[in-house]
């Protein structure tokens, strides 16, 4: 027999043995088997040859070697059917040959979806993928095939938008890492025996940790892309930490580190952007740099990566001035275009990342030309000239708009792309408004577009129409730029998604503060104060007014569609439910518990799905158009009166801004504005002038207060007197009634004492120019808060305070004088329960509150700064059982009555949230008390005795008939002609409500 003839031969039993016999994890054999098989055995029948014919004599060993390679086949192929039967009974979906045929298939039509932007070859190669991953549970294969599920979810992702493909990609890897995915495992199915030696041990691990890392990198990113588009921490974190353990996984001579080292990057810049903190951008940039050097160590270069470099070193360059930066951005730009062709999918990105980096180096170099007036510092002439040539702007906007016009009309990445067409066209109109005066309508009809379009991330489309919004109005088209701040204020309910924790919510509308002050401004100047109060009331207090929302009363829609109003009252108390207030107090999700809190995620997205549908069912209805919503303000424009707002006294909403400074003043019957002379940069330096003087060491301090004092002038002659002048309030004669009168104070404004505005320092002569001489002063978080706490009822009962009195608090410094506070209590009001120290826990007050119309605290509290619901008060047992801003919140107590905060910095915000109102004072009113008692800044034990003390007894003298905002006017009218050069102390309380 010819030598050529056996070895054909032998490679026929060969492939019989492989395609039949083994367990091969291969997808090609998988998918071949059949084929393979009938190769096989046909190359060996015909090498073999008829038997007794001339030259086809066969050795002895070339028949052993068939037949036991086809006897090997025919035992393999039958143990390799009974393990698949013993496995279907178990899992009937459980088909692996088929799913290495759908795999294949999936990642074909991956492809062709790159290659031609085809959706629907994308859809079936998701479904393809999803059958090859639900068809290997438990076998090795389908780690693989779950890789591919993750890619293909993502890629539609990237293309829809769509959250549930991102929750399915990260629940398919988190169950692929649980599982031990990527695996492997030896002949007896074992995780590995003592026959291995250690070189395949060795081999195998290499193997198994490159799988784990692509998995955990895979992952890393899809949380990472769920975080941008929803902005849960908790997501970004384990996006960190996965990415940190992937790249620490994969080599540097794997041709998956490239990638691997971009997804981390990516991580690292999204965090850059959370924090601002130039170290992770710094580490972005160095992880993407490894990526590029060690493709090009294989001899290739990824674009797209390449692209990517020049963004970060464009947003670096920007953040730190550094030309070097954004002249290295505009030379990895340039790479990147030209090594793609147009018609790839990367080919838009470079061009719009370009376009970036030249319009950045372009603005800087024009703020360095004017801040050194053309000289270098050492004297000399600048390289560039005074006005620079707008060559970088030009190939920006050619670039950008080229960019543009390539991607499908709804591809999300257009609206980001459109953003940056327009800031470049601004830029050039900004640098000749007479030469390019065409470009801002061009800019603002690419900002227009961008802002609504319907499948862009919120952030884009919020940034579009700021940016739309401020390049009108510093055009003086005020009626343009409202159009796009109310564009803006209907997408904030939705950047503080019903699905994040409470802090997640507030951390996103405090990236975004100050909007609807900048609103306002643009409507009065548009001349349209109703507007102005409509915006204000719509873009502040998001979270305060979405709680209203939900506790919308049900009597006329009981009363006339009883379906409707169950099936609102079902969804309601889900929504409303612990989840809706959580904080993730203490440590963030455990690894255990992250698939929990996706789930739960999940259910409150369904819910607020629910509520949304339920909501424009109800207003289909007639006579509900404004079911469940924010109802706008009766304002005299409109045709009607302002019941509720105006007859009881004047509500001033004070609103300033770069643009123009105003005080709204709503009253019965009509709407007056009046022009303040403030900018919010004085604003914001009396506040921060105002709290360091009211530090604990400086209150007490006489020639400490003087900055107190002047703050307070200040706000009189600035904010306070121009409204008083405009109402005609003068100091009453001996006897009379004082006038009352409500403070909504807007951004930085929020943070002040305006109650307390006035000459109060030495010399000053009492009555003639102070606020308290002439008004009882109120303050409301928003409009709407104060037409629902209006709307409450008095209780019938008379009034039986729930004292709380913490003298002694676990990790806190003791208030010897709490004792006795409640004690006061309990004199003027003999029914007082007291729950005193140890017996002040969490679930007993939360048991008792709702059984007493008045709630008294006399403890410590603690505000949050950069997370406000986190503030609380400190019970008994804070340390286990916080009893926080949102936990009051989330009470629905009825019809309370009055709620005194005998605590420090009760009614404190901070800048960042100021316009969110957030604090324990409005959470009380949230909960159901009308009136709320708090504190603007740390309040001392004695004093607060004492005031308190003066409270109680002013309204115990009519059995506590008189309103309360009028008791704590006449307690800090004593307090200050017992302290009058002391306005730490007795400035310090306020009165919140109707």
């Amino acid at each position: 027999m010819a030598l050529w003839r056996e070895a054909v031969g032998l490679f026929g039993a060969l492939l019989v043995f492989v395609f039949w016999g083994s367990n091969t994890r291969l997808p090609f054999v998988a998918r071949y088997r059949t084929p393979g098989f009938a190769v096989g055995f046909l190359l060996w029948v015909l090498m073999a040859g008829p038997a007794g014919t001339e030259g086809s004599a066969r050795p002895q060993w070339f028949t052993v070697i068939g037949a036991s390679a086809l006897t090997a086949a025919g035992i393999g192929r039958l143990l390799g059917l009974a393990d698949l039967r013993r496995r279907q009974r178990a899992d009937p979906a459980y088909a692996p040959d088929s799913a290495a045929e759908r795999s294949a298939s999936g990642k074909g039509l991956l492809r062709r979806y790159l290659r031609q932007g085809d959706v629907a070859a994308l859809d079936r190669a998701v479904e393809e993928l999803r059958s090859a991953a639900g068809g290997t549970v438990g076998d090795p294969r389908q780690a693989g095939h779950v890789l591919a599920l993750i890619r293909g979810l993502r890629l539609r992702y990237e293309r829809t938008r769509s959250l549930t493909d991102l929750d399915e990609a990260v629940t398919a890897g988190r169950r692929g890492v649980a599982a031990g995915l990527p695996g492997d495992r030896t002949r007896d199915g074992t995780r590995g025996g003592p026959e291995r030696d250690g070189r395949r041990d060795g081999r195998r691990d290499r193997r198994r940790s490159l799988e784990r890392g692509r998995l955990l990198s895979l992952l890393s990113g899809c949380l990472r892309l769920r975080y941008d588009h929803l902005g849960a921490v908790t997501d970004l974190d384990e996006a960190a930490e996965l990415g940190g353990e992937a790249v620490l996984l994969i080599r540097d001579t794997s041709v998956h580190f490239p990638l691997c080292r971009a997804e981390f990057a990516a991580v690292l810049h999204s965090q850059y952007e959370r924090t601002k903190e130039v170290p992770y951008l710094d580490r972005a940039v160095t992880q993407l740099r490894r990526a590029l050097e060690a493709a090009r160590r294989r001899g290739y270069e990824r674009t797209v990566d390449l692209a990517t470099f020049c963004y970060l070193l464009s947003r670096r360059g920007d953040s730190c001035g550094s030309t070097a930066d954004l002249d290295a951005a505009v030379e990895a730009g340039r790479s990147a275009l030209g090594q793609t062709a147009p018609g790839r999918g990367a080919f838009e990105l470079c061009q719009n990342n370009l376009a970036l980096a030249l319009r950045t180096r372009w603005e800087l170099r024009q703020r360095v030309e004017e801040r050194t007036g053309g000289l270098q510092e050492g004297g000399g002439p600048h390289p560039y000239r005074l006005r620079a040539p707008t060559a970088d702007l030009d190939e920006a906007i050619g670039l950008a708009h080229r960019a543009v016009g390539a991607v499908p009309a709804d591809a999300p990445e257009r609206a980001g792309y459109q953003l940056g067409l327009a800031l470049a066209l601004h830029c050039r109109y900004r640098y000749d408004r007479h030469q390019y005066a065409v470009d801002l309508d061009r800019a603002l009809a690419a900002l227009d577009e961008a802002a609504r379009h319907p499948t862009a991330d919120l952030p884009t489309r919020v940034k579009a129409g700021l940016a739309r919004s401020d390049m009108a109005a510093t055009a003086g088209q005020y009626a343009q730029a409202v159009r796009s701040f109310e564009n803006v204020i209907g997408l904030l309910p939705q950047l503080a998604a019903r699905e994040l924790r409470r802090t997640d919510q507030e951390f996103r509308l405090g990236r975004w503060t100050g909007i609807a002050v900048a609103a306002a401004a643009c409507a009065l100047a548009a001349g349209e104060p109703e507007k102005a109060v409509t915006l204000l009331e719509q873009g502040r207090g998001v979270l305060l007014s979405r709680a209203l929302d939900v506790r919308t009363d049900l009597t006329a829609l009981r009363a006339e569609h009883p379906s409707l109003a169950a099936r609102f009252e079902e969804v309601r108390e889900a929504l409303d439910g612990p989840a809706a207030t959580s904080t993730g107090f203490g440590t963030g999700p455990s690894a255990a518990t992250r698939g929990d809190e996706d789930r739960r995620r999940a259910a409150r997205r369904e819910l607020s799905e629910r509520w949304d549908e339920l909501l424009e069912e109800i207003r289909a209805q007639d006579g509900f158009a404004g079911f469940g919503g924010a109802p706008l303000p009766d304002l005299p424009t409109s045709g009607r009166t302002t019941p509720g707002h105006g007859d009881r006294g004047p509500v001033v909403f004070l609103n300033v801004s770069e643009l123009r400074s105003d005080a709204i003043i709503l009253e019965a019957g009509r709407i007056r504005t009046v022009p303040l002379d403030v900018r919010p940069d004085e604003a914001t330096r009396q506040t921060r002038k105002l709290l360091d003087a009211l530090h604990p060491d400086r209150i007490l301090d006489p020639a400490l207060q003087k900055p107190v004092h002047q703050v307070l002038a200040w706000l009189w002659d600035a904010l306070v007197e121009p409204v008083v002048d405009c109402l005609d309030l003068r100091v009453p004669a001996p006897g009379e009634p004082l006038p009352r009168i409500w403070w909504v104070p807007t951004g930085p404004l929020a943070l002040l004492p305006i109650h307390a505005a006035g000459h109060h320092g030495p010399g000053a002569r009492t009555g003639a120019r102070s606020l308290l001489d002439r008004a009882v002063p109120s303050y409301a978080p928003t409009l709407r808060a104060l037409t629902a706490a209006r709307a409450r009822r008095k209780p019938a009962v008379p009034p039986r305070p729930l004292v709380v009195a913490m003298s002694r608090t676990p990790g806190a410094q003791p208030l010897r004088q709490a004792g006795a506070e409640a004690e006061a209590v309990r004199r003027l009001f003999p029914g007082s329960l007291v729950l005193a120290d140890d017996g002040a826990t969490r679930e007993r007050l939360v048991e008792e509150l709702p059984r007493h119309t008045w709630a008294h605290f006399a403890c410590h509290a603690v505000t949050d700064q950069e997370s406000p619901s986190r503030g609380r008060l400190l019970l008994h047992d804070h340390r286990l059982h916080p009893f926080t801003l949102a936990d009051v919140s989330g009470l629905d107590l009825g019809r309370p009555e009055l709620a005194y905060l005998s605590a420090c910095g009760s009614a404190q915000t901070g800048l960042r949230h100021a316009d969110e109102a957030i604090h324990l004072a409005s959470s009380f009113q949230l909960a159901g008390f009308s009136h709320v008692i708090a504190t603007l800044w740390p309040v001392f034990d004695r004093f607060a005795l004492a005031f308190a003390t003066d409270v109680y007894g002013q309204l115990a003298q009519d059995g506590g008939g008189m309103a309360s905002a009028t008791a704590v006017h006449r307690a800090t009218l004593n307090a200050r002609a017992l302290y009058p050069n002391l306005p730490g102390l007795w400035a310090s309380h306020v009165h919140v409500g109707p």
